[in-house]
């Protein structure tokens, strides 16, 4: 499965219910080192998005205009972040996750904390 065909897929929790679908995926470059003297990335995680899943610009974090980011909330509902670990199935149309409680996005730390 690539990676652009979980965009859109829902997302149930530990219990079965929908929680939304997936936005976005987290990757992290710690992987081994590559030729191109650069460390290969890894999934680490992907961006739930609670009412549709759409491209997502940071705005639905704690960045930006408060105006901006209120509509953009407005619009996607909540977004979580589902660790990578915490991912039980993927199938072409559901994600099940083992965890039945998520991170809101805005808790983790940004990449420039």
């Amino acid at each position: 499965m690539r990676l652009t065909e979980l965009l859109g897929v829902r997302v149930l929790d530990a219990h079965g219910n929908d929680i939304g679908g997936v936005a976005d995926v987290r990757l992290v470059q710690d992987g081994p080192l590559q030729p191109s003297m650069q460390a290969a990335l890894r999934v680490d995680g992907l961006i739930v998005v609670e009412r549709r899943a759409s491209q997502l610009f940071g705005y639905e974090r704690h960045v930006g205009p408060a105006l901006l980011r209120r509509i953009v909330h407005s619009r996607l509902g909540a977004v979580w972040y589902l660790p990578w670990q915490d991912i039980d199935q993927i199938s072409p149309d559901i994600v099940r996750a083992r965890a039945d409680q998520l991170t809101p996005l805005e808790e983790l730390p940004s990449r420039h904390d």
